[in-house]
């Protein structure tokens, strides 16, 4: 029986704002075309659209707050973790793609959908004080639950040893840390990768982490290294919209995560809007089933409804300490 997005709490553990109005005072650079202009790239291409049909999705160019809240009542989305794009070294370093500010107005106007994360980065390159400053900031005063590191436009990996005192900040302050991993766009693919972890989650274990995008194509590793740590959830952002058209790969890449971690309850569904179709996500979702074989050969769980509710939005409001509606739980 097909699966209706109206009887889960959908909750996106990563959307993105980046509104022209801000943006275009970097417009001049270069580098800053891709998100004019984004099906001219070929990751906008691959990303979004259907590899039999060849139809195609286009990504907004401006991505701006109401786009996020229309694409959210689309899909089904009730609350999102939103945060700015930094993106930096599109300026060579000079001025962000959009600032936290967006997030804090954001947060203003849509108090009942927008969860805000922050983004103090790149840590590395402002000085991790200046960054720690700036978190204690947004979190004591603005309300912010969790925060993200993006290591590769960083100056280092996320586990560079001068990113310690900022882990140890998040713990004292109870903030959940968002950690891209796996495959990235732009910038530096080794200081991402999901067994970078394994020491950050040694030296913190009560920190808490999410690992976005499943760590792929490192997906396998970053299971291992959840499997050793229980302060890991998986994210499932920016995967979510081009597995729609490949619901085996999906199939593996949930089935895996259950099998090595025990169950559904360290998944969060994610969106990475606009890079993902949110609609397309949560249907990913809602569509996801283990078929026999994948029972039998690989050992993998069948897929359940308490499963579909604790992915698209019960783990992530745990982790965060966000009430679900009544009608939910």
């Amino acid at each position: 029986m097909p699966k209706n997005k109206e009887d889960f709490f959908i909750f996106d553990c990563e959307a993105h704002i980046m509104p022209w109005e801000f943006r275009k005072h970097v417009s001049y650079y270069p580098g800053s075309a891709y998100f004019s202009k984004p099906a001219e790239s070929p990751t906008g291409k691959w990303w979004n659209t259907n590899p039999i049909t060849k139809e195609r999705r286009e990504k907004p160019a401006d991505w701006t707050l109401e786009g996020l809240i229309d694409a959210m009542d689309q899909a089904g989305i009730d609350k999102a973790c939103m945060l700015r794009e930094s993106f930096l070294s599109l300026s060579y370093n000079g001025v962000p793609c959009s600032t936290n500010y967006h997030t804090i107005q954001a947060m203003e106007k849509y108090p009942d959908r927008i969860v805000g994360c922050s983004n103090v980065g790149p840590h590395l390159i402002r000085g991790v004080k200046n960054a720690i400053k700036e978190l204690e900031i947004l979190h004591r005063d603005y309300g912010f639950k969790c925060t993200k590191v993006y290591s590769p436009e960083d100056a280092g990996p996320f586990n560079h040893p001068d990113m310690f005192p900022f882990y140890e900040k998040c713990v004292e302050m109870d903030i959940p840390v968002f950690f891209h991993t796996g495959f990235a766009v732009g910038g530096h693919m080794e200081y991402c990768h999901p067994i970078l972890l394994d020491n950050i989650c040694l030296t913190f274990p009560e920190l808490k982490v999410v690992a976005y995008h499943f760590g792929w194509p490192q997906s396998d590793t970053l299971n291992a290294v959840a499997w050793k740590h229980r302060n890991i959830t998986i994210g499932m952002s920016g995967m979510l919209g081009p597995w729609y058209y490949a619901p085996m790969k999906l199939a593996h890449a949930v089935g895996s995560v259950m099998n090595i971690l025990g169950g559904s309850d360290r998944l969060v569904f994610g969106t990475d809007w606009p890079a993902a179709p949110a609609d397309h996500s949560v249907q990913a979702v809602l569509n996801l089933d283990m078929p026999e074989d994948l029972q039998k050969g690989w050992g993998y769980p069948p897929i359940s409804d308490e499963d579909r509710a604790n992915m698209l939005g019960l783990n992530l409001a745990k982790l965060l300490n966000i009430d679900v509606p009544e009608r939910y739980r």
